[in-house]
């Protein structure tokens, strides 16, 4: 979306800043006496205020760019995936104060709360067993073109990804594989945050917030410099506070974390460089035991040159530490990521777009051994190597074939081949109707491969030297379209075949079981969504995902675990989310989610409600209200023991633009 710029005069100007310095001091007494108000503010520049998010047309939420389903731009309509865009206004309408709760405005994700700092996201199920030491495994997570899944297991450490979420421009969450573009672990979907250029987010940002169960702070400030480059720095801190165990009492697991970061974009005729980074430290309580520490920080730095309107080369280079250290005696690790890419898009005569890239990462790793928990060995530099190209042919008018072809070279496994084929056939200027079929693999990880987990001093479970690539084969059909001015839906289905995935198997030796390759099976159902304005200053948004489960043992496997272990995933979960803009400068904004029965471990299934009402007082100032699991005063969104009872939560807000 495009910033609304306001002119006014120096006098004009003064007086707005000099509100907003007042209300600053305001919410900092109210946050040190009590921690009930919050405070915001960013650059007038921006973006439109939020309560205008109602009165965008849907033709304009259809034409939003996106660059996760080809890796360059295109517009939301065209796209031939299944694909949702969380826009900026909606993470600032829906009350969202971290990644997690905002990626559950995404109705074609799961979103789990265990803990105080422990979520999981999940796509099209497997979503892991955390009773089976299976942990969602299958979803790829990038931030501004930083790969942040851990090599380590396969899953993301959401705890340690944290952006200023008023700086965010969008999230695009595809839903299936993307693993020809995105590569290994793109496997049931890919979330890709990308925030705004520095250029867009010029002037201050204040926040502040206070309520019942966490304190934040957030600042950021952009500017100008010369020979047209663009900055902005900000940091952020926050304290959540612990959740409570079956029995009412704390489980002690509050946490807190700092982080800092920056932007600079440099903008040319034909060329634009990007340098950012970010770097945090956290720490998390631990129940009867001493805290655990989280720190790390990264550095991006991308140029493009663009030859012409649709040819354009980037070359990318990042690198990324993380360290996650646990109680006394627990197991620890260090990891560095050195990554670099090349991408080069560019039309092949007039009925063709090609785009084609290599690339090259290094993880190093040195992992720290507990009493229980081993590796063999504890340090690896692991390098993932990549080459890939995609096609995009008009065959005719309305009728897009997009072929696309990745090697991916993997450390444990060798190369593999994930093909992508797609056909996009445009009904209507309004109407696309998709299909695809692709293959995706998760790699092996030291947790398949090197892990000894030991009884005393017996080893009982040991990791596969020989462990395989967990493999997919996707099918999927698809429709987007607008009926009217008033509707908009997207339906898509798929049908997933996998083969190799993860069991427990008994072992030669040393240890009595060992990681085996011994499960197979099918997964289908359906994600869907719609927007419908029901009036000028009211629009609802339904949603809709099914996943059902039919997965076996191949012949010879111990069966140990039972099919369970691949996942513990609701066979169903459906939204709806409510955007009114009231009159005196009011908006309510409320997502009511219901996620069915979990089928083993078992719990019924349960609703969700998370709401906010706001005031724009002026251009510079609004003030809201957000409460998060307003329907129950304590619920518990996953099975215990793992998942922990989250407690009903209301927090103060306001924000401030100058």
């Amino acid at each position: 979306m495009q910033g609304v710029t306001v002119k006014m005069t120096g006098q004009r100007l003064a007086r707005r800043q000099v509100g907003c310095a007042a209300v600053i001091r305001a919410a900092t007494v109210a946050i040190a006496g009590a921690g009930a108000i919050s405070l915001a503010a960013a650059s007038e520049s921006e973006s439109p205020p939020t309560e205008d998010l109602a009165q965008m047309s849907l033709q304009q939420l259809v034409d939003v760019q996106v660059t996760s389903v080809s890796k360059s731009p295109q517009s939301l309509q065209s796209a031939a995936a299944a694909i949702f865009v969380i826009t900026h206004d909606e993470i600032a309408r829906s009350g969202a104060s971290n990644i997690a709760e905002a990626l559950r405005l995404a109705p074609n994700l799961q979103v789990l709360q265990l803990s105080a700092s422990n979520y999981v996201v999940s796509a099209r199920g497997l979503g892991g067993n955390p009773d089976d030491q299976n942990f969602s495994n299958k979803l790829l997570l990038v931030i501004d073109g930083r790969s942040v899944y851990t090599p380590l297991y396969s899953g993301i450490y959401l705890n340690a990804e944290d952006v200023m979420l008023e700086d965010v421009d969008r999230i695009e969450v595809i839903s299936g594989p993307g693993a020809t573009l995105w590569g290994a672990n793109a496997m049931n979907g890919v979330i890709n945050i990308v925030t705004r250029t520095a250029e867009q987010t010029q002037g201050a940002a204040l926040r502040a917030a206070g309520g019942n169960q966490q304190q934040a702070v957030d600042a950021r400030y952009g500017g100008q410099l010369e020979g047209g480059a663009s900055y902005r720095v900000y940091g952020l801190a926050f304290e959540r506070d612990a959740m409570q165990l079956a029995n009412g009492t704390s489980a002690h697991d509050a946490w807190s974390k700092v982080q800092g970061g920056f932007r600079a974009d440099w903008n040319g005729a034909n060329d634009s460089t990007t340098f950012q980074g970010d770097a945090y430290r956290g720490s998390e309580n631990e129940l009867n035991t001493p805290d655990g520490m989280l720190s790390g920080a990264d550095l991006l730095t991308r140029w493009q040159h663009r030859f012409g309107l649709q040819s354009n080369l980037q070359v990318q280079a990042y690198v990324d530490q993380t360290e996650q250290f646990g109680p006394a005696g627990g197991t620890a690790f260090v990891l560095h990521t050195y990554d670099i890419e090349l991408q080069d898009s560019f039309p092949l005569g007039s009925m063709q777009q090609w785009i084609w890239g290599a690339g090259e990462r290094v993880n190093d790793y040195q992992l720290t051994n507990s009493a229980n928990l081993l590796w063999d060995p504890t340090h690896r530099s692991l390098l993932l190597g990549d080459v890939f190209a995609q096609d995009t042919l008009v065959l005719t008018r309305s009728l897009n074939l997009i072929a696309g072809f990745k090697m991916e070279d993997d450390p444990y496994s060798g190369w593999s081949p994930l093909p992508d084929l797609r056909l996009a056939w445009n009904l209507t200027d309004s109407a696309m109707l998709w299909a695809a079929g692709s293959r995706a693999i998760r790699s092996p990880t030291p947790f398949d491969a090197d892990v000894q987990e030991k009884f005393g001093a017996l080893i009982y479970l040991t990791g596969n030297p020989r462990y395989l690539p967990e493999t997919l084969t996707a099918y999927q059909l698809g429709y987007r379209g607008q009926p009217n001015e008033r509707l908009s839906i997207s339906i898509n289905a798929y049908y997933n075949l996998y083969n190799d995935l993860r069991t427990v198997e008994f072992s030669p030796g040393p240890g009595i079981l060992e990681w085996g390759n011994m499960m197979r099976g099918h997964t289908d159902g359906i994600d869907a969504w719609a927007d419908v304005q029901v009036v000028s200053w009211w629009r609802l948004s339904p949603g809709i995902r099914t996943v059902h489960e039919d997965l076996e043992f191949k012949p010879g496997s111990s069966a140990l675990l039972g099919v369970a272990q691949a996942g513990n995933d609701p066979s169903y979960q459906a939204m709806l989310t409510s955007s009114m803009d009231l009159p005196s400068h009011l908006t309510f904004d409320a997502s009511l989610r219901y996620i069915s029965a979990f089928p083993e471990p078992a719990q019924p299934g349960y609703y969700d409600l998370m709401a906010r009402i706001g005031w724009r007082v002026s251009q510079a100032l609004e003030l809201s209200v957000d409460g998060y699991n307003l329907l129950h005063a304590r619920q518990v969104q996953y099975p215990p023991p793992n998942g922990e009872y989250i407690l009903r939560s209301v927090m103060a807000e306001a924000r401030c633009r100058f």
